[in-house]
């Protein structure tokens, strides 16, 4: 091989290790953004699941309520400023469902999520179902709560 060969064998091979290594070195996230969920252990994400479990039931049952109160048109985000949730866990889904003509129930499904920071990506979730039969004739109002379940990695 000759010397320009050499230099150009060297060049090349600087140049690509130069390029890889700045492709996976370029994280724009900063450090003000928290925790991702790369930095989250599993073991973590499951000690937050029990939490949001108890956060999930306490929002169904606020569902209930305005159930109900009437009121199926009932906004969770202003239900949730009213009654805060635990820190990190934000309200991912609340979806109130007009009463059945077949089975007679209102149903609705409440998400909880994790999100390790503001913006950031749920990292667990916490999803339950509310079933409400409405108040008709002599049978009285009637809710439940189903827990659904949890999940990690999983938004609502």
């Amino acid at each position: 091989m000759t010397s320009v060969r050499r230099i150009g064998s060297f060049v090349l091979t600087g140049a690509l290790t130069v390029g890889l290594a700045g492709c996976a070195g370029s994280d724009t996230s900063t450090a003000s953004d928290g925790p991702t969920r790369s930095d989250m252990s599993q073991a973590q994400r499951k000690a937050a699941l029990p939490d949001l479990q108890r956060d999930a039931e306490t929002v169904a049952n606020g569902m209930l309520e305005r159930i109900g109160a009437g009121d199926l048109t009932a906004d969770g985000d202003a239900w949730v400023d009213a009654h805060p949730l635990a820190e990190h866990h934000h309200l991912g889904k609340w979806t109130i469902k007009d009463e059945s003509a077949s089975t007679g129930f209102v149903t609705g499904t409440v998400c909880v999520e994790y999100r390790p920071a503001k913006g950031s990506e749920a990292v667990a979730m916490a999803t339950a179902n509310v079933q409400y039969m409405l108040a008709h004739g002599s049978s009285p109002a009637d809710g439940r709560i189903g827990f659904v379940g949890t999940g990690l990695n999983v938004g609502c």
